[in-house]
């Protein structure tokens, strides 16, 4: 219970849903008021005034101590997302040219990571946006493809999994982290989305999926319902969420 409620709290914010989180400026703008109230302490300590001296001093450690463990969390958050991203886009053997789609992509962590192993080629990603769902906004999703210098090699349409805007056998690589979830409560969803990922992928393309670890074995069963190969290797669990990920390839 208690779980749900920090997640449900964290979800919207960019702490959770940007891949490059951030210490939220209220954070700042307490722990600038608890050094204040720190200062005030020791300026009345040396002016006998103990009684404020305590009063401050008690009230600028409240306001500074919830920097740490936001702080940890943030950078925890940064560090895991970084190497995941990392592992995910190593199991495709890049040439540079490659068309390539992030299936609910949120802030752009796997598009802007795709996009900068590219030459040429395209990094396409898809989101719908859902509240609650994790994944930030679309202005979240420009201002990192800018930070990353990749904003002229992502393209992003707003479009649904169970539904992709796309021609068949159009992509070389599709990759999702953490959106499968949200697609919907009804497994038929699911698998109307591994179909759609399957239909888009090229002969001979790659998919990789993160993601809890039941839906990813699901991906995977279905995938070999369809007479694809696929692997799946367990991740790190994620805030106490059992977590994998699924690699597999469309025969060519």
């Amino acid at each position: 219970m208690i779980r749900r409620m920090i997640l449900t709290r964290l979800h919207d914010t960019e702490i959770w849903s940007n891949y490059r989180p951030r210490i939220p400026t209220l954070v700042w703008l307490l722990a600038l008021c608890g050094i204040a109230g720190v200062s005030l302490s020791l300026w009345s300590q040396q002016h006998d005034q103990y009684a404020l001296a305590i009063l401050m001093l008690g009230l600028g450690i409240v306001l500074v101590l919830p920097i740490v463990p936001v702080g940890a969390l943030v950078w925890w958050m940064g560090n895991y997302r970084s190497t995941l991203r990392a592992e995910m886009l190593d199991h495709v053997i890049w040439r540079g040219d490659e068309i390539v789609l992030d299936v609910g992509c949120g802030s752009g962590m796997l598009l802007n990571g795709a996009a900068l192993r590219l030459t040429g080629g395209r990094a396409v990603g898809i989101d719908i946006w859902a509240p609650h769902s994790g994944g930030g906004d679309v202005d979240m999703l420009w201002k990192n493809a800018r930070a990353e210098g990749v904003a002229e090699r992502i393209e992003f349409k707003e479009a649904d999994a169970r539904q992709m805007p796309f021609e068949d056998e159009m992509f070389d690589a599709v990759f999702s982290s953490g959106a499968v979830h949200h697609i919907s409560h009804d497994p038929a969803d699911y698998e109307r989305a591994m179909d759609e990922i399957l239909r888009v992928l090229k002969p001979g393309g790659q998919i990789v999926i993160w993601d809890v670890a039941a839906l990813v074995n699901d991906s995977a069963s279905r995938m070999q319902q369809m007479g694809i190969k696929s692997e799946v290797k367990a991740t790190a669990p994620f805030l106490g969420f059992d977590t994998s990920m699924v690699i597999a390839q469309k025969a060519g």
